[in-house]
């Protein structure tokens, strides 16, 4: 396992979520990835130092951070909330990490077909159902959800073959057919994918 000095502060969720101010950890629990998940995914997902992984609507970098503990390889984030995206990035340089960076954006102006695997936490949710938004600072609706969803599976259908996706609480009908469960953990919330053709 790759562990950088900071590593005293993986011991736990609620050491972790220390890092962060207030108004982020209160929304640790609901949305942002557990550290057990998020060692399964980022092993999975970055198998070597030549994988260039993509988590989509990283919030404050929770997912990238974590990875990069247990992999060589880099870690990007991309966030619509620019406020996340700062506090994780101050994160990410208190802790000295190299291989991990936040960018403010919407995904659907990011070209992920420079990237090896993708990691998404069911991202659009919060524009189906508005009380599970992360704040009020976006825009949230059902024709986003519709518009979000059909982009991403457009954009899985064109990533090279061998490209590596692990979803965490999406139903499987999400996924396009080109993509094989390879595993399944924590109950069947942690799928984790490969794309064969």
């Amino acid at each position: 396992m790759y562990l950088t000095q900071a590593a005293n502060y993986f011991v736990s969720d609620d050491v972790f979520d220390g890092l962060f101010p207030v108004y982020i950890r209160q929304l640790s629990a609901a949305h942002w990835t557990p550290l057990n998940v998020a060692f399964t995914a980022a092993q999975f997902l970055a198998p070597d130092e030549n994988a260039n992984v993509i988590d989509i609507g990283a919030g404050a970098g929770k997912f990238c951070i974590a990875g990069s503990q247990v992999s060589k390889g880099r870690f990007t984030g991309i966030e619509q909330r620019k406020n996340f995206v700062t506090v994780g990035n101050k994160v990410i340089r208190l802790l000295g990490l190299m291989n991990v960076e936040l960018l403010h954006g919407n995904f659907m102006d990011h070209d992920l077909g420079t990237y090896t695997g993708i990691y998404f936490f069911n991202s659009f949710h919060e524009n189906i159902v508005i009380s599970d938004a992360l704040d009020k600072n976006i825009e949230a609706s059902y024709d986003l959800y519709v518009l979000y969803t059909a982009h991403l599976l457009k954009q899985l259908k064109k990533m090279p073959v061998g490209t590596r996706l692990a979803t965490y609480w999406l139903s499987v009908t999400e996924i396009p057919g080109c993509y094989k469960l390879h595993e399944s953990h924590f109950n069947g919330l942690l799928k984790l994918w490969v794309k064969e053709y």
